[in-house]
């Protein structure tokens, strides 16, 4: 009879066998990281797109919404438009009614004044009393009561601009100031850039978003 010899692996074919498996191991959570990471950077891009398309949305569509008046001889709301680069006061009859509830068309409450403003990273919007003026009005964009509408742990807002160079009026002059002397129609042409970032731990710089839109307010009566 003949001996049978035994076989096996060696050392090194052990050895060999590990770093490849290790090898295979490594590529695979290599793989699986970065598609992990990929997958938030672009959940926080979504997210910071809907942040600033939101806060975008209601800028519009409260601001097409000032002056209106049910009354339509009464032009005193576009008493009530002021701004600066970063804050913008405005106007409209919401209610048309007394505190008693009985009709009073083209009366103004004082929660019919509103806002928006850049402050820490965020934009605030505001309902208050209080008559705007030239400084914008008591409250002002530096105090009263306002809200945050946007949340920074989405978005950081490092840029909210309203640019008036757009309006004009009957007579050609453009900007918001130039208005208040003029008569019969004015139109208010408002461009607002919104820019934002959002904190990415992998990357080196924060990825930045930037849109704008335009809104035009149109008003037979002038601002004063």
């Amino acid at each position: 009879m003949f001996n049978k010899k035994q076989t096996g692996i060696t050392l090194i074919e052990m050895m060999i066998a590990m770093v490849l498996g290790l090898f295979v191991t490594a590529v695979i959570i290599t793989v699986f990281s970065t598609n992990v990471r990929s997958s938030t950077e672009s959940i926080k891009m979504i997210r910071l797109n809907q942040e600033l398309r939101g806060a975008m949305t209601m800028m519009v569509d409260e601001l097409k919404r000032h002056g209106y008046s049910s009354e339509s001889t009464n032009s005193d709301f576009m008493d009530d438009f002021n701004a600066s680069s970063s804050c913008v006061r405005y106007s409209y009859d919401e209610t048309n009614r007394s505190p008693s509830g009985s009709e009073v068309d083209g009366a103004r409450d004082d929660d019919e004044r509103f806002g928006f403003k850049l402050e820490n990273s965020t934009i605030e919007w505001t309902r208050s009393g209080g008559a705007i003026g030239s400084t914008l009005g008591s409250p002002n964009c530096d105090n009263g009561s306002w809200t945050a509408i946007t949340d920074p742990n989405l978005a950081n807002i490092t840029t909210l601009n309203f640019d008036f160079s757009g309006s004009a009026n009957i007579n050609g002059t453009t900007g918001l100031d130039t208005l208040s002397a003029t008569t019969d129609t004015s139109v208010y042409e408002i461009t607002i850039t919104l820019t934002g970032t959002t904190d990415l731990p992998h990357s080196s710089t924060d990825p930045r978003r930037t849109i704008s839109e335009t809104v035009r307010i149109r008003n037979e009566a002038p601002k004063n």
